[in-house]
C-alpha cells in the first residue's frame, strides 16, 4: 500500500497520542502491518529500498578492463571526425566478446563516473593568452546551405571573440584566421593555445608537438609562443572552455546569409562586435567592451609587413580565357590566353600573376562549379563575333555589376543577352558611371531594354540648349495721347 504524507501523519499521530497499532488500523482502515511500519518513524514514505551490492560478473570486468585501455590507447586521436567514443569502442570489441552497443554504451558511461575529469579554473592577466580552435557551421549562399569551417579565436582574460568563416581548415586558411584574429583584437597576445590542430603540428601532440616549419616562420613574425594542449586537457584551456559552442550562438544564430564567404564574414564580424559592445558575463563585475579597451592596450603591436597567407599554384590559361581552379573557371583578359598563370589563393579571393604583374583578381565563389566569367574579358571577341553573343556563356551566366544583373533579369525581350552584350561594348566608349546611370534608367521603366539605355545617353550626350521662341507677337501701343486728355479735362473742369 502506498503511504503518502497525509497518512502518515495521521499513523504518527495515533502513535503519539498513546493509542494502540490495533486501534489505530482499525481507525485508518489499513493493515497493521503497514502502521506498524511507520510506526516509529524507522521508514519514512517514498524511500527507496536499499539493496545490497552485487559484485560485478567476471565477463563484465574482462570487458571493462578492455574499454578502459582502449579509451587509452587511442587518446592521442585528435577531435572532429576521428573523435572516439562509445560506438567506436563497441566496433573495437564486438567480435571479440558479442557484445551489444547499448551495453558498452552503459560501460562506458560507468567508467566516466569512475574516472570524472576535474580541473581548476585559470584566470588570465591581459594580452597574456589566446585560445583558438576550429568548429564547422552551417551558412547560406544564394539560396542553398552549406556546410564550412569556422576559425574561432577568444581572449580569456577579456571573454572577447572573434570568428572567421573559411572554405576549409588547411595551412593556408590557419594562417589566414590568425591574422584576422590578430587585426580583429588589433595586436597579438603572449601565447596560443590549440587543442593540437594538425594545420600547425607535424607529429605527436601535447608538449610534445613538433612544430611546422612554415608554423615556425608564421609564429616568428608575429613574435607569440604557440602552446598545444594534452589531449583532453580541459585544465590547460583557461576560462572559455566552450569556445566553439559559444560563436556558434553567437555569431551564426540565426544562419547567416551572402553571395559568398566575404559577404558572409562581415555579417560575422558585425555579430561580433556587437557581442563586445553590450554583453557581460555572468559573474563579472565589469563588461565585455571594458575589459576589451583594457586588454587591447596591452596587445603586442602588428609587424609593419602582414604576413601573406596565401597557397601558390601555377595555372594554364585555356582558349576559352580561363583557367580552373578547385572545380571552378575563372576568366582572364584576352592577352593571357595560352599563358601559365601563378595563382595566389586567399580565403575570399584569388589572384593570377603573370610576370610580376597581377592579371586580375576574383571573388571566390564557395559552390563547386560555379564559374567566374568576367564579361568585359570577352568584348573583343564578342565585338568580331555578333552572331554569339546572344549565346555566350559569360553574358548569360557572368559576373556583372547590381544594375546589369538586374537588367539580365528583368529584360523580357528574347535577344535580352544580345542587347546586354550590346551594352557592355558600350562600355568601350562611355564612362563607366553613366552607362551604369543608363541602364538604372531603363530597369525603372519596367520592362528594359537596349534602346532605353541608347536613349538616356543620347539625352546625356546631347542636351536641348535651343532657345524657346514664344509664338505670340505683342504689340505695344503709345498711351502719351491719354495723358495728354487727361490733363485737358482737367482744365476745363476748372
Amino acid at each position: 500500500m502506498v503511504v503518502d504524507t497525509e497518512l502518515y501523519a495521521k499513523i504518527r499521530k495515533f502513535k503519539n497520542n498513546g493509542a494502540s497499532m490495533r486501534y489505530a488500523a482499525r481507525a485508518l482502515g489499513i493493515s497493521r502491518d503497514t502502521v506498524k511500519r511507520y510506526w516509529d518513524g524507522t521508514h519514512i514514505p517514498g524511500e527507496r529500498k536499499a539493496y545490497p551490492h552485487i559484485n560485478d560478473s567476471p565477463e563484465k570486468l574482462a570487458v571493462m578492463a578492455e574499454l578502459k585501455k582502449y579509451f587509452e590507447d587511442n587518446a592521442h586521436l585528435s577531435k572532429g571526425k576521428q573523435t572516439i567514443n562509445a560506438k567506436t569502442a563497441w566496433k573495437a570489441i564486438r567480435d571479440k566478446y558479442h557484445i551489444g552497443e547499448s551495453t558498452v554504451r552503459s560501460y562506458v558511461q560507468e567508467l566516466k563516473q569512475q574516472d570524472p575529469q576535474a580541473f581548476i579554473p585559470l584566470d588570465f592577466e591581459p594580452a597574456e593568452v589566446m585560445q583558438v580552435d576550429w568548429t564547422e557551421v552551417k551558412i547560406c549562399t544564394k539560396g542553398h546551405l552549406w556546410k564550412a569551417q569556422v576559425f574561432c579565436a577568444v581572449l580569456p582574460h577579456s571573454f572577447d571573440i572573434f570568428a572567421m568563416v573559411l572554405p576549409n581548415a588547411q595551412w593556408p586558411n590557419f594562417m589566414a584566421g590568425h591574422i584576422g584574429a590578430f587585426e580583429y583584437f588589433g595586436g597579438v597576445c603572449e601565447r596560443t593555445f590549440y587543442d593540437n590542430l594538425r594545420s600547425a603540428v607535424l607529429e605527436d601532440y601535447g608538449k610534445n608537438a613538433v612544430k611546422q616549419e612554415r608554423f615556425k616562420l608564421f609564429e616568428a613574425h608575429y613574435g607569440f609562443k604557440a602552446v598545444f594542449m594534452n589531449i583532453e586537457a580541459g585544465n590547460e584551456k583557461g576560462a572559455v572552455e566552450n569556445l566553439c559552442g559559444i560563436i556558434k550562438q553567437i555569431a551564426f544564430t540565426p544562419i547567416p546569409k551572402g553571395d559568398n564567404l566575404k559577404d558572409i564574414q562581415e555579417l560575422v564580424i558585425s555579430r561580433c562586435l556587437e557581442y563586445r559592445r553590450y554583453h557581460k558575463i555572468k559573474d563579472r563585475k565589469r563588461a565585455i567592451l571594458e575589459m576589451s579597451i583594457e586588454e587591447r592596450a596591452c596587445l603586442q603591436p602588428l609587424p609593419v609587413k602582414r604576413f601573406e597567407a596565401y597557397e601558390a599554384v601555377e595555372a594554364h590559361v585555356g582558349s576559352d580565357l580561363t583557367f580552373r581552379y578547385d572545380t571552378v573557371k575563372y576568366s582572364l583578359p584576352l592577352e593571357y590566353t595560352g599563358k601559365v598563370v601563378t595563382l595566389r589563393i586567399f580565403p575570399y579571393e584569388i589572384e593570377a600573376w603573370y610576370k610580376g604583374q597581377l592579371a586580375y583578381r576574383h571573388i571566390r565563389p564557395f559552390a563547386k562549379y560555379e564559374n567566374r566569367y568576367i564579361p568585359e574579358h570577352y568584348l573583343p571577341l564578342l565585338e568580331k563575333r555578333p552572331r554569339a553573343r546572344g549565346n555566350a556563356a559569360p553574358i548569360k551566366y557572368g559576373v556583372l555589376p547590381p544594375e546589369l544583373e538586374k537588367f539580365r533579369s528583368n529584360c523580357a525581350d528574347k535577344d535580352k543577352y544580345e542587347q546586354l552584350a550590346n551594352i557592355l561594348l558600350l562600355g568601350r566608349d562611355v564612362d563607366s558611371e553613366l552607362l551604369l546611370e543608363a541602364v538604372d534608367f531603363a530597369n525603372k521603366t519596367g520592362n528594359p531594354s537596349f534602346n532605353k539605355v541608347r536613349f538616356f545617353l543620347d539625352i546625356k550626350e546631347s542636351p536641348l540648349e535651343a532657345a524657346v521662341v514664344d509664338p505670340v507677337i505683342v504689340q505695344l501701343h503709345n498711351l502719351e495721347q491719354y495723358d495728354t486728355l487727361l490733363g485737358m479735362e482737367g482744365s476745363i473742369n476748372e
